[in-house]
């Protein structure tokens, strides 16, 4: 199945956003029967720990979603001695720490 390249562009014709074409598996586009957008203020929201996932059309608020933080077995090991480390200091030293 080969699916167009959509085009949403400004009232002015300049365009916002390219889907690109695509082929394979790809899904048709949703009908679109109306249009909204709204504008996030700049630095609302933290990119590096939520992205959004929607919009809220009655509220006309971003639906977040938070993104998850994948910790390797490696990391969580190295923390874990680390945890130990400064633990093991914190006794040596009598509990400054």
């Amino acid at each position: 199945m080969d699916r167009a390249n959509r085009i949403i562009c400004n009232q002015t014709g300049k365009i916002l956003l390219q889907t690109g074409e695509a082929t394979g598996d790809i899904l048709e586009h949703d009908e679109i029967t109306e249009l909204h957008c709204i504008d996030v203020p700049y630095g609302s929201i933290d990119y590096t720990k939520n992205r959004i996932i929607g919009i809220n059309i009655e509220t006309k608020q971003p639906v977040l979603e938070e993104i998850p933080i994948y910790v390797s077995e490696e990391e969580k090991r190295i923390q874990e001695l680390e945890n130990q480390i400064l633990i093991a200091e914190n006794e040596k030293v009598g509990g400054i720490l």
